[in-house]
């Protein structure tokens, strides 16, 4: 008797074929983590998951400082979790010193892996940071893009484009304080546009009149807001509708952030690609640069390119003057120019934008370190308060003014707005005497554990020769570490005439807000350019009043940064 037809017995011959695949990828699986790396701590149900550590991740509050707490809730400076199948196990290792013994000397040992390519590479496949050291084309986009950090480019080009776009963004708080009338509104949106206005403008030179701040100038011009139920509630102010590219460039940090919260960010960004959001923004993207670049070319092409008015500008300067010397055609529209300015726009506006989100809290919350900025500028630029002017932007970059440094430097330590970055075993090598093989992944907080934290303790002996030599180069945090207190960045000296004075001290303690060594954040100097120019004009002109605990929190939203999840101001007139 049959009791099968042909059609259901290859239905069961292909079932039993996919179970089979599936019974033998999972027994890889196994093997391939049979062994997890010997001594160091680990989380045991999740080596028996396929999934490992990432539901647990998911689960957290928040998945970041779960996964730079581990070695800590081990009570090691290092701990190893299952992150992605198939994979070896990664490491954690959570000490400040390690860090930057690892990011600085040990370049030969460790360097960029796959991870970093894996996120950002869908958005821009040629930006340099996504690239090994080791890699030739690294030394090429670096030659490119030497310029635009140097304090000729920063001074001459990026600053006045910075100070312009910063007084439309006080000019818009004017506007909002005086229709808020002493009640909240939230500010985190402003900072995003205002840096973003900023950035763009000194990567393109956009024309006035074309930034998201006038936008929103005239959008405010019309409002008037209606009494709130809460006479202490927030002031909601609508938000001018925003172009298609500059949702564009919004949407390169989502696009990243949708890659870093997936155990296969390859495979989630061509996902996401499906969206109509995302693929219009990439088009956006692809013709804001061309027309852009058109632009740049003209001006060369026509003489022009001698007076260099932004980064594109200075990028093809550079293209044209390496294929003259190559004697080769130039390739202003390469996508090794287009990747490296996507690269650019991300460097100059996320972190930035979220650093001053956070520092308005702190600012806010912390009153006195408010009066002693507004007093130390005042000090230092008394010309302009007897003139009954605002100081320019050449006084704003030229003057010494360490309770400024001090905040800057206090304001990106404690709100970690990056706290990990990934960098790969090159060879059999160890940590702090645990064995790490080639291949294995290495998270390196910039948070918690002797940065935000304190420190575990790790005998002397077991660091590297040159971690011990340099232990005394930055000396650890005391108990206060855990608080918000930019004085602990100023030492006193012996001045003029023998008057003892307070300078910055930029090794004061433990900081990897923009990580360490070669393979540092490459926009630093510019974004403590942006905080300098803003956080200055900004405490000019505004009182940042106290608010509510409801309206000043420390919750946070992960993105590409962490992100405050609100960001309230109440302003007066300074």
């Amino acid at each position: 008797m049959v009791f099968f037809g042909l059609g259901s017995l290859v239905a069961l011959i292909i079932c039993g074929t996919v179970i089979s695949i599936v019974i033998a990828v999972y027994r890889a699986h196994l093997q391939v983590r049979s062994t997890p790396l010997p001594k160091i701590p680990y989380n045991v149900n999740a080596f028996s998951r396929f999934m490992g550590d990432v539901p647990d991740i998911r689960n957290a509050k928040y998945r970041r400082s779960w996964i730079w707490s581990q070695p800590k809730s081990h009570g090691s400076p290092l701990a190893q979790l299952f992150t992605h199948p198939f994979e070896k196990p990664t490491v954690v290792v959570t000490d400040y010193r390690e860090v930057v013994d690892i990011c600085s000397r040990r370049l030969k040992e460790f360097d960029r892996g796959p991870r970093n390519k894996e996120c950002v590479g869908l958005t821009a496949p040629n930006f340099h940071m996504t690239m090994e050291s080791r890699d030739p084309r690294f030394r090429q986009h670096k030659e490119l893009l030497r310029d635009l950090m140097t304090p000729a480019f920063l001074n001459e080009i990026s600053a006045p484009r910075l100070y312009e776009r910063t007084t439309l963004l006080i000019e818009l708080w004017k506007l909002k304080a005086d229709n808020a009338r002493g009640r909240p509104f939230d500010a985190r949106d402003d900072l995003y546009l205002a840096t973003l206005d900023i950035i763009s403008s000194v990567a393109f030179g956009i024309d006035d009149g074309k930034g998201t701040l006038e936008k929103e100038l005239s959008y405010m011009q019309s409002f008037s807001p209606s009494a709130p139920i809460d006479a202490n509630g927030p002031v909601e102010f609508p938000q001018a509708p925003t172009s298609p590219e500059t949702e564009a460039l919004f949407d390169l940090a989502d696009m990243i952030a949708i890659a870093q919260s997936s155990p296969f960010p390859w495979w989630s960004q061509h996902l996401a690609m499906l969206k109509p959001k995302h693929a219009k923004a990439w088009w956006y993207r692809r013709r804001l640069i061309h027309r852009q670049t058109t632009k740049s070319v003209k001006k060369l092409k026509d003489g022009r390119g001698l007076t260099r008015e932004c980064a594109l500008d200075q990028l093809l300067w550079r293209e044209m003057n390496a294929a003259k010397k190559a004697d080769r055609q130039p390739e202003f529209y390469s996508p090794v120019i287009r990747d490296e300015l996507i690269g650019y726009l991300l460097a100059g506006h996320d972190t930035t934008a979220t650093a001053l989100a956070w520092w308005v809290k702190y600012i806010s919350r912390h009153q006195r370190a408010q009066d002693r900025l507004r007093f130390e500028l005042r000090q230092a630029h008394a010309h302009a308060i007897e003139e009954a002017r605002w100081p320019t932007i050449k006084e704003i970059t030229s003057t010494s003014i360490p309770y400024l440094d001090a905040v800057m430097e206090e304001t990106v330590r404690y709100a970690a707005v990056a706290t990990l970055i990934v960098r790969t075993a090159t060879c059999d090598t160890e940590i702090l005497g645990y064995p790490i093989p080639k291949g294995v992944h290495v998270i390196l907080p910039l948070t918690g554990p002797s940065m935000t934290e304190p420190a575990i303790d790790i005998p002397e002996c077991a660091r590297s020769a040159a971690s011990q030599n340099d232990k005394g180069r930055v000396p650890p945090w005391g108990d206060d570490i855990g608080e918000f207190i930019p004085e602990r960045w100023l030492k006193w000296e012996c001045g003029a005439e023998g008057i003892p004075t307070q300078v910055f001290c930029p090794n004061a303690g433990p900081n990897l807000a923009f990580s360490a060594g070669p393979r540092q954040c490459f926009g630093k100097r510019l974004a403590y350019l942006e905080m300098r120019v803003l956080m200055s004009l900004l405490i000019w002109n505004f009182e940042f009043g106290e608010l509510d605990e409801r309206f000043n929190n420390d919750d946070i939203v992960e993105s590409l940064v962490n992100l405050p999840k609100d960001c309230y101001v109440k302003l007066t007139q300074a």
